[in-house]
Order: structure tokens, then C-alpha cells, then sequence
């Protein structure tokens, strides 16, 4: 006979324990395909036939089981975002796991930690970007359902063309997407706002054009599509369960009917906070609580950060009630009549929280540059002194420190039409940035004070005209591993000197990002580092394994911006250890320009990868109708950063079919004040030459260039014209050049 007491803890046990845990089993088969999204036809690649693939759903405490089928020629893998898995069953290639091979099936099992809502994409090259990724949705056991209904919001975006084409055109740095996106800037744009000014001190602080996004999309898509209908009845509360699953786009949220209620983010509970308009990074996830209206269907609204689109969810049915617009940025106010002398008073370190060693003045590579590190979480605060180009930053630390007052989530206290050259991404009331300072965790999430972090400083880096992105002025094609000890407490200094946004996403672990919210800072796997700001993380190291640490911008990601995390004494599959030099491939990239005008002819052919750039230039012209004159230069650049480059090669000249004159060259290219490109050599013949070259924009698409050359032996030499952006690769010219007189023709790109 059982016991009484016996009898009490079985029936306890039934009520106690996951009864209902059980191996989940999903099949995912991935082929190519052909789709419309846009009017045209374009390659994808589909999960079970669609995209996005299928919602996964589990149990806390379920064992997940998935086969995955991979059809196509090519190599694919799954990685589970947000999922706490052993290493071996991460998806990330080389790192612990070997891909997929074509026409072969791999089968990821592991047990389920976690309840929230997550999502799983390709991490194979840029197969993410048209179609390998999904959701993922854990319910909790013992947790009442507090919501009538319960949707996934799946965002994303599309275009047509082909991702490797795009990555060629960002290395190319060319402006053609910001043309696209009606974002361009030019001079007589900045004029017609009277911010020429501010224009010129950007080019003085030889900055490139601003931009908030690399990409023109031709679609922003909601579960696939650009606009939904989701059924719900007036006065329902409807969980949303928004996932930013895109390759490059953040996305301002907004519902027409009311606030949003966060109650979670990247899977994590929260304690309730009230947003009207929030703004999503990539690979984040929010859970939100919206009422329905008594009447019609209400819009949710996934505004792109750049303005360049939206998709939508319409809840509940009758006449439907759209959201308000998101205005565009104003670029020309992003560094605006502030870019020389911040506004913001600077908060000592350690006031907010941070460490007082947080950041200091060695922290960047030229002297004199500061980074301000007063913290509430610094997505509220916009310090906007550029150094150069992507780089670096500056604060005035004698700012008036009553300037402008800034609320926790991003917003002025004053009303910003009294400021209207104040009216930047991040600081207007109608841009806000993440709410991050507002996320507070349900319970607290520090470390007990025995347990001291160890520090680890990471700059984000980039150079937009060679598309370089780097964690501490280094690709991942060139480091190291970032060694930490099983049981230490690690904390990430993110140092961002760029002026865009960094998703940065840590395999295996969540970190607590420190805010205003002391020891219930909230617990994320993916934090936005805002532009020119630092965000501080800090992470248990009890995953014991090899683990990717990378922004989640896709094409930031290829063009270096990653780490790999190694737990000392971990060692990977022997078969993964023999592939594990593939992570740090560094691909090559050929580009090419050529003028073909009535009166000469030039180019260049380019083949780059990170640091080396193998050009070939050309230039001929007639000086009468029988005489060809013409020039070649072959060099290898070595590129040191985004002003600095060395070279060597050999100078070729002749006439007609002679070659005259050949002589050895070595060099440096390096970028001036004003973007002025110089370039200085001494040749073998004992002599030497230097030219400066600019171009700037009059409006977005006609441009007026100029160039000046003084060689030793030949003098004088220069040209200048007028260019018109037709399409990506062609543009119209217009041009004089002191030996070849004046022509028109076009230009091409390829």
C-alpha cells in the first residue's frame, strides 16, 4: 500500500513537472526556386516551399529533433537564434559545425531551456537575404495565457537582386542604392535647407555621405508578404510576437490602435512598459500586448529606419485605421549644425552604472579623440563629432550642460519644433532609438559581487567607400580568437565609431545590456549599438564551447565584422577543426570602370579582397586624329585604413602602338581634409609626381569632378566634367582634359 506521503509527491510531481515534454520532430527540406515578389521574377531559396519556412513551435522541456534536407547544389546550414543549444548543434559552419553538404541531411537535436519567442536562419553565406529563415515559438509551462489571441509578426526584406551583386556594388562604393532610396545627398540639396554649412564641415571632417542603411529593398514583407490580415474581435488583447528576422533593416513599429505593451524581448520576460513607436534592431525579437478598438481594422506598421518602405499587419476587420507615417530622416540633420561642438553634457563613468574605466582616452587610434561614456545605455544621446569617416568621434566636454535635456527612451523633453536643426535620427520624438533604458527584467539578473567581469574593449569600425567592417580596426579574416574561462563574468565594451547602427548578436549566452535599470537590467542576445555611442554587456561564460560573436547586419557580418568566442581548453569535432580555417575566408572582388568619350578613353580593372587591390588604369586620348597617346599603371595596393594605402607597380607610356617609357613607381594614397584624394609617388627614373582628385555632388544624380596632376617630367596635367547617373552602371559625362580638350561620351561600370 502507498504511503500517504508518497502518495502527496507523486500527485505533486503530476502537477509540478512537464508532463507533456515530449521529442518534437520537424522536417525542413531547402531547395532553390523562382519567385515574384515585385512584378519580376528572381531566385530564392524556400524552406518546405515558402518563405518565410514554417513556425516551429515546442514546450519548454521538449527534446527538438529536425531533420534538415539540404536539395540544393550548394552548401546551406540552420542556425537557432536565441536557442540555447550545445555547440555542436549551433549551425554556424566552421565554428562547431560542419555545413550541410548538397543533397544531404543533417538532423539538430537538443533539449529546449528556454520559453519566448526566437527564429532560425541560414548562416551560410548570404542565403539568409531571399528566404532561409523562420520562426520559433516556446511556450512556457505553469503560465497563464494572458492573451485572446497569439500572433507570430515575422518581418523581413526582399529584393531581386542577387546578394552577391549586392556586397560588389557596396565594395565599390558606389552611391547608386541612396540614389534609389531618394536618399542622396548633394550640394545644392544642403543648400535648398540652408545647411551648406554643415555640408562643407562634413567634408572638411572628411566624412562620406550619410546614410542610415546600406540597401535599397524592393520589398518589406510581414510573414512573407507586404501586407497581412490578422482576425480579431473588438476589445481582444492580441499578443504580437514581432520578429525583425531581416538581412539589413531596422524597422520603426507602431499600431494604430493604442500603445504597445512590451512584456518581452529576445525571448526574455519583462515587467510591462507602454510604447507608442519603437524602433526594432535586426535579429531582435519584442512580445507586445495591443488591444483591439471596439471598431474596424487597426494597422501595424514596420516602418524601414531609412524610410524607404513599410509592411503591414491590418488587425481586426471594418474600416480600416492606418498608422501615422514615420517622417524620413533628414541626412543632412543627422550631422547637423552640432557636428562641430556636441550639445550634451558629459556624464562621468560610473554615474549610470558603468565601470569608471569604461572608456578612456586610449581607447582610439589618433590622438585626441574621445568617446563619451556617460551611460543610459547612450540611445538617447547623439554625439556627433566624426573624426574621419566611420572611425572615430569627439565630444566637447565643456557642452552646456542645460542644452537639451533627453527622457530615457530616447525622446526631448522640450518640443523639437522649437529646435528645427535638432530634428536628427534619434532625437527627434517621431525616430525614437530602442527603448532599452525603459526594459527592466522580472528579476534580477546581476552577479554576485565575488565575482569580478573581466573587461574586453571592442571598437566597431568601418570604412563605407571600401565596405570594410572590422572590431577593433581588424576584419575577421585576420584575428584571432577572443579566449574567456568557463564560470568568469565577461563584459563587452562596445565602442561604436561609425555612424550606423550595429546589431550585435552572441551565440550560446545571454548578456545583460547595462542601463538605467541597476540590478534588473534586462537579459538580450542581440543589442543595438547605436552610431557613436558605447553599450556596455555583460555575460555568465557557462556555455562551454566555440561561439560566433557578430554584427547582425548580413553584409557587415561578410565583410568582417564578426569574432569568434573560444573557451580555453574547448576543442571542436576533429572534422571541424580541419575546416576551421574556411571561417576566415577573405573573397576577392573584381570591379572595373572604363570612359568611352569622343575625344579619350580611361579606366581602371580591379581585383580586391580586405587589404590587397591589384588595379590596372588606363588613359588615351588624341591629340590629332592620327596620333594615340596613352598611359597604364598596374600597382598593388596594400590598405592600411580608410585613408591611408601604399603601392607599387610600373608606369607604362607610348604612342600609338610604341611604348615609349616604362618605369618602376612606389607611393601612398592618402585622404585629405575637404575628401580630397591625393596620391603621391617617386618613379625609378628619379623622378616623381602627385595629383589630388575630388568629386562632389551638385545634386544627387549630376556630380562635377575635378583632377590635378604635376609629374616631374611631363608637368602639368588636369582634367574636369560633369557626370549624370543614368543607372547603376551608366552614367553620362561631359569632360575637358588640358591635352585632350573637351568630349562627352559615357561611363560604365561592371
Amino acid at each position: 500500500m502507498i504511503s500517504p506521503v508518497i502518495l502527496f509527491v507523486l500527485v505533486f510531481m503530476s502537477f509540478a513537472l512537464p508532463v507533456s515534454a515530449s521529442t518534437v520532430e520537424y522536417t525542413l527540406t531547402i531547395e532553390k526556386a523562382i519567385i515574384n515578389m515585385t512584378g519580376r521574377p528572381a531566385s530564392a531559396m524556400m524552406i518546405n516551399n515558402s518563405i518565410p519556412g514554417p513556425v516551429l513551435r515546442f514546450k519548454e522541456g521538449d527534446l527538438a529533433r529536425i531533420h534538415v534536407h539540404n536539395q540544393m547544389d550548394e552548401e546551406t546550414s540552420i542556425h537557432w537564434h536565441g536557442i540555447l543549444v550545445p555547440p555542436e548543434m549551433d549551425g554556424v559552419p566552421f565554428i562547431s559545425f560542419s555545413p550541410i553538404a548538397p543533397g544531404t541531411t543533417f538532423t539538430y537535436e537538443f533539449p529546449i531551456r528556454q520559453n519566448g519567442t526566437y527564429w532560425y536562419h541560414s548562416h551560410t553565406m548570404l542565403q539568409e537575404q531571399i528566404g532561409v529563415y523562420g520562426a520559433i515559438v516556446i511556450e512556457s509551462y505553469g503560465k497563464p495565457r494572458r492573451a485572446d489571441r497569439d500572433y507570430v509578426v515575422l518581418l523581413s526584406d526582399w529584393t531581386d537582386e542577387a546578394p552577391g551583386e549586392i556586397l560588389r556594388t557596396l565594395k565599390r562604393g558606389s552611391e547608386w542604392y541612396a540614389l534609389k532610396k531618394r536618399n542622396g545627398q548633394s550640394i545644392l540639396g544642403a543648400a535648398r535647407l540652408g545647411l551648406l554649412g554643415n555640408y562643407l564641415k562634413l567634408e572638411l571632417q572628411r566624412m562620406p555621405p550619410m546614410d542610415i542603411s546600406d540597401i535599397a529593398y524592393d520589398r518589406f514583407l510581414i510573414n512573407g508578404s507586404p501586407e497581412i490580415a490578422l482576425p480579431a474581435e473588438p476589445g481582444e488583447i492580441v499578443r504580437l510576437r514581432i520578429i525583425d528576422g531581416s538581412s539589413t533593416t531596422y524597422f520603426n513599429l507602431e499600431y494604430a490602435g493604442g500603445p504597445m505593451t512590451i512584456i518581452g524581448a529576445d525571448g526574455q520576460d519583462l515587467e510591462p512598459v507602454e510604447e507608442k513607436r519603437l524602433l526594432i534592431a535586426v535579429a531582435e525579437t519584442y512580445d507586445v500586448f495591443i488591444r483591439v478598438p471596439a471598431s474596424g481594422a487597426f494597422e501595424f506598421r514596420a516602418t524601414a529606419h531609412d524610410g524607404s518602405g513599410h509592411a503591414s499587419a491590418w488587425i481586426g476587420a471594418g474600416a480600416r485605421h492606418p498608422a501615422p507615417d514615420v517622417p524620413k530622416p533628414n541626412l543632412y540633420h543627422v550631422m547637423g549644425h552640432i557636428s562641430l561642438k556636441s550639445i550634451f553634457s558629459f556624464t562621468p563613468a560610473g554615474a549610470m552604472g558603468m565601470p569608471d574605466n569604461a572608456v578612456d582616452e586610449g581607447a582610439f587610434d589618433e590622438p585626441g579623440m574621445l568617446m563619451t561614456t556617460g551611460m543610459q545605455h547612450m540611445h538617447s544621446m547623439q554625439p556627433a563629432v566624426m573624426e574621419h569617416r566611420g572611425h572615430g568621434a569627439a565630444m566637447d566636454h565643456d557642452a552646456t550642460p542645460h542644452s537639451i535635456q533627453l527622457g530615457g527612451a530616447g525622446l526631448l523633453s522640450e518640443d523639437i519644433s522649437s529646435h528645427p536643426d535638432l530634428a536628427m535620427d534619434g532625437m527627434d520624438v517621431r525616430r525614437p532609438w530602442p527603448p532599452y533604458d525603459r526594459l527592466r527584467a522580472v528579476k534580477p539578473t546581476t552577479f554576485s559581487e565575488d565575482r569580478q567581469a573581466r573587461e574586453i574593449r571592442l571598437t566597431l569600425d568601418g570604412d563605407m567607400e571600401r565596405y570594410v567592417w572590422s572590431l577593433n580596426n581588424k576584419p575577421l579574416f585576420e584575428t584571432d580568437s577572443i579566449p574567456v574561462r568557463k564560470g568568469e563574468v565577461v563584459r563587452f565594451i562596445l565602442i561604436n565609431r561609425s555612424m550606423m547602427h550595429h546589431p550585435m548578436h552572441l551565440h550560446g549566452h545571454f548578456f545583460r545590456v547595462v542601463n538605467n535599470q541597476g540590478d534588473y537590467a534586462p537579459l538580450k542576445h542581440t543589442v543595438d549599438v547605436a552610431p557613436m555611442s558605447t553599450t556596455v554587456i555583460e555575460f555568465d561564460a557557462n556555455e562551454f564551447g566555440d561561439w560566433f560573436f557578430h554584427c547582425h547586419l548580413l553584409y557587415h557580418m561578410e565583410s568582417g565584422m564578426a569574432r569568434l568566442i573560444h573557451y580555453e581548453d574547448y576543442s571542436p569535432d576533429a572534422a571541424v577543426a580541419l575546416i576551421r580555417r574556411k571561417l576566415y575566408h577573405d573573397p576577392w572582388y573584381f570591379i572595373g570602370k572604363t570612359d568611352l568619350l569622343s575625344n579619350m578613353t580611361g579606366g581602371f580593372l580591379t581585383l580586391s579582397n580586405t587589404r590587397n587591390i591589384i588595379t590596372g588604369r588606363w588613359e588615351a586620348g588624341w591629340h590629332k586624329a592620327d596620333e594615340l597617346d596613352w598611359e597604364g599603371i598596374l600597382t598593388w595596393e596594400r590598405y592600411v585604413n580608410g585613408f591611408l594605402s601604399a603601392f607599387a607597380g610600373a608606369d607604362f607610356q607610348g604612342k600609338g602602338d610604341a611604348l615609349d617609357d616604362v618605369r618602376g613607381v612606389i607611393g601612398l594614397r592618402y585622404l585629405l581634409p575637404l575628401n580630397l584624394n591625393m596620391r603621391a609617388w617617386v618613379d625609378s627614373d628619379g623622378g616623381g609626381r602627385i595629383s589630388l582628385e575630388k568629386s562632389f555632388h551638385l545634386t544627387p544624380r549630376l556630380g562635377l569632378y575635378g583632377e590635378a596632376e604635376y609629374d616631374t617630367h611631363a608637368r602639368w596635367e588636369g582634367k574636369t566634367g560633369l557626370t549624370y547617373i543614368v543607372s547603376k552602371n551608366i552614367s553620362l559625362v561631359l569632360q575637358w582634359h588640358s591635352e585632350f580638350g573637351w568630349g562627352g561620351g559615357v561611363r560604365m561600370y561592371f
